[in-house]
């Protein structure tokens, strides 16, 4: 199946170790060792239980393919049926306290325009539906189904979400924020800094990337700024961990910059297309709550990770309702 691993024939000639931050797979590293050929390693992702319900496998392979043809994260080395083999990248994935550094903020604002950028390479249909909004309609009724009778909070804050989807689609609508090639799912442990000597980030794992919003992406990464997912609590979310005003314009700026550098221009950076773009930001960070309150309700009842998805749900869920209000007086000032 793997180029030039034809003469991997025995358990033995293999050492698998898992790699562990996943919440969705299973990832190991699978290193061959054979006596008179140098060790060589392939990641293997193996997929979690009921996540096809999730996850849009075959978009994902060809989304896998549309990047490898630019260049952009891990080649695919070979499929099979609830899993696949890709490229192994010598690296270390960032940690929570990476994403507070300025310069590592900055590095991951102009990574996240070039993969948002891909938009002009390959342009979406014109009827495409961002992702956000083809995951919350699919997510939210099976969130319904799978929350257990007794967990109370759960129920009443996804029968809140009945009314609020449709107004929270309505609010945002008002944001004009622009369709990219997202990620999706930036938290610190899906970007890699490389060990050789360019140093440079990487960002892997696109099972929920697609055609999304731009403040999307963003608020979404802001959001996972909040989570430790290496600490005794990894399903908890610090809201004072949040980037401030100072750390947003950080990462925005180098955002820009970027976006002018590739459009060739020379721009006096204004304070309020920075505001805007800051409330763009929170404003998608709402329906980031949104999609991982219910995405963590359905994984609590079916996935065998080790992980409290329920607490999780819940308090994205909470998030969502505690915020909202305040965010979309943003957006009437602004937009």
């Amino acid at each position: 199946m793997i180029p030039g691993w034809e003469g991997v024939i025995s358990e033995s000639h293999i050492q698998v170790d898992q790699i562990t931050g996943s919440y969705t797979n299973s990832v190991f590293c699978v290193k061959k060792n054979l006596r008179d050929e140098k060790p060589q390693k392939v990641l293997l992702r193996v997929y979690g239980n009921g996540v096809d319900q999730l996850i849009n496998r075959e978009g994902e392979l060809q989304i896998l393919r549309m990047l490898s043809s630019v260049n952009i994260g891990p080649q695919l080395l070979g499929i099979f049926k609830n899993g696949r083999f890709e490229q192994f990248l010598d690296s270390k994935p960032l940690t929570k306290d990476d994403l507070c550094m300025a310069p590592v903020s900055r590095h991951i604002a102009c990574r996240m325009f070039q993969l948002h950028n891909i938009v002009n390479t390959f342009p979406p249909k014109k009827d495409v539906i961002p992702e956000v909004w083809v995951n919350i309609d699919r997510w939210y009724p099976l969130a319904c189904k799978a929350v257990e009778s007794d967990n109370k909070e759960a129920l009443r804050l996804l029968n809140l979400l009945k009314d609020e989807i449709p107004r929270l689609k309505s609010i945002l609508s008002k944001v004009n924020s622009p369709i990219v090639f997202a990620h999706n799912d930036t938290q610190y442990g899906n970007i890699l800094r490389l060990a050789d000597e360019s140093n440079q980030l990487v960002v892997v794992d696109f099972e929920y990337a697609g055609y999304n919003y731009r403040g999307f992406d963003i608020g979404n990464h802001f959001c996972e700024w909040s989570y430790d997912y290496n600490g005794p609590e990894p399903h908890v979310f610090h809201r004072d961990w949040f980037p401030t005003e100072d750390k947003q314009y950080n990462f925005l700026s180098a955002y820009l910059e970027a976006q002018d550098q590739e459009l060739g221009l020379v721009t006096t950076r204004d304070q309020l297309t920075l505001q805007r773009m800051r409330v763009e930001c929170n404003a998608f960070s709402l329906a980031s709550h949104v999609l991982w309150g219910v995405w963590g309700i359905i994984q609590a009842a079916q996935s065998e990770i080790s992980f409290d998805y329920r607490s999780y749900g819940i308090q994205r869920l909470q998030a969502f309702e505690d915020f909202k209000e305040g965010i979309y007086n943003q957006i009437l000032e602004y937009f």
